[in-house]
């Protein structure tokens, strides 16, 4: 077997490289998993691209799809967190310019 991570030589039943030290299987860390990398996508965004990329658990597909829905909603939130900027800009310099009697 050959571990993921450092590509070394590994005996089938290893749960973790013995050169590295990375776990194998079932013993990959949680942020590899599918849950653990929308977790860190909560959290840190975009930057989570990196983990699913990484993973050796998911195949080549499902790591494009991911990585395109991660991008996606990341323009979207942005989008929005801009269009929340503009709107409260407006009511701001709409208070500037009121008269006052």
């Amino acid at each position: 077997m050959i571990c993921w991570k450092c590509k070394a030589d590994i005996g089938d039943f290893d749960n973790y490289c013995k050169y590295c030290g990375a776990g194998q299987g079932k013993h990959v860390s949680f942020y590899y998993k599918i849950w653990g990398m929308w977790l860190l996508y909560l959290f840190i965004g975009p930057f989570a691209i990196y983990f699913v990329v990484r993973s050796p658990l998911i195949n080549k597909w499902t790591k494009w799809i991911f990585s395109l829905i991660m991008m996606l909603l990341f323009c979207w939130f942005s989008y929005k967190f801009v269009l929340a900027l503009k709107n409260i800009a407006d009511i701001y310099l709409s208070l500037l310019n009121m008269p006052i009697y």
